[in-house]
């Protein structure tokens, strides 16, 4: 099972375009389950689309995809297939928003709370509106990669501007490949290569071209809510997380997907947004538990399978293994010594 608290790195994206590659290997044969076994991931992982993972890893298996298959354009084939659908209010804000440059800048500006690897900007430039993209260091597969995105962000203005809609231009950062046609029937435009880096181009009269069905009290309520998500002080909602935590522990209901909702986010957004601060999910729960056990023993009217379901354990005896790795002895004995003292 692949861990969202050790191996999640500032430089992540979420996992689920790894779950093309999963359908792309198995439709040529390929165990998908062999190939993810050598990066730590289950093929059930895949399901949980916003889980963070290093661009490391994803570019070593997007390499070892293309390796396996032979194919040189595999970035075409999974950026056609990706959609927009897993990075809940901020598609509505999106497909929601006056302009297109709304539009973007909104994708820009919050989007990089999911998608860590890679920089998006908009430019304009004699005439022209540029969507440019770019991935930092030496990723495994860094090219096809940034081309599947690439793929991806026209679907997207597609959304946004209607099927009819079509790049002016596209610049790719790699050299001219021998399927460079191919490329040109994807994007539906003249596509150049050995360009300075990945790019989207098209008329920039349609940065300010009025959308049809905005709504603007949405809007406005989408930006809070998006701005408060990410304007999160940190001490402030680790504390907040805690006290959530404290108060779903006695109904034996508290894990991590109910804790996130609190905070109307994702629990792979709360799960990346602790690791950043050196936690996890699990290790405020068990220091909650720890710290409110030790004061429910403190009253002797209360027994010690009460304490045990006030901190969320439904048997006894999970509890007391628990309490002894907590502290090295039984709570019935802490309660003795303690009260006694």
């Amino acid at each position: 099972m692949y861990s969202s608290t050790s191996d999640l790195q500032e430089i992540s994206n979420p996992i689920g375009i790894l779950n093309l590659i999963a359908n792309y290997l198995q439709e040529h044969g390929v165990d998908a389950q062999m190939v993810f076994n050598q990066f730590s991931i289950q093929v059930e992982d895949l399901k949980n689309n916003l889980l963070p993972i290093s661009l490391q890893t994803q570019g070593r298996i997007f390499q070892a995809a293309q390796e396996l298959t032979g194919c040189d354009h595999l970035g075409l084939l999974i950026g056609g297939k990706a959609q927009f659908a897993n990075i809940g209010p901020l598609r509505f804000l999106v497909l929601n928003a006056a302009t297109m440059r709304d539009a973007m800048q909104n994708l820009f500006n919050y989007g990089s709370m999911w998608y860590r690897g890679q920089k998006l900007d908009l430019q304009e430039d004699q005439g022209y509106a540029r969507i440019c993209m770019h991935i930092d260091g030496d990723i495994p597969g860094k090219e096809q990669y940034q081309t599947a995105y690439l793929v991806a962000m026209v679907s997207i203005v597609e959304l946004i501007l209607g099927k009819s809609w079509r790049p002016s231009l596209v610049r790719i950062s790699y050299p001219k490949p021998k399927c460079a046609l191919l490329y040109e029937k994807v994007f539906g435009c003249p596509v150049w290569f050995g360009q300075s880096q990945h790019e989207i181009l098209f008329p920039e009269e349609l940065l300010d071209q009025k959308r049809a069905g905005h709504d603007q009290q949405l809007d406005q309520f989408l930006h809070q809510h998006l701005s408060e998500l990410k304007s999160h002080d940190h001490a402030d909602m680790i504390s907040q997380i805690c006290k959530i935590i404290e108060e779903l522990l006695p109904h034996r209901n508290c894990n991590v997907e109910r804790v996130a909702e609190y905070f109307s986010m994702h629990r792979f957004t709360l799960y990346r947004y602790l690791n950043r601060h050196q936690t996890n999910f699990e290790s405020l729960l068990e220091a909650t538990r720890k710290k409110i056990a030790v004061k429910l023993l403190k009253n002797k009217k209360l027994m010690i399978i009460e304490v045990a379901n006030q901190v969320g354990y439904d048997d006894q005896a999970n509890f007391t293994r628990a309490f002894k790795r907590w502290y090295g002895i039984t709570p019935g004995r802490w309660r003795r010594i303690n009260i006694h003292l």
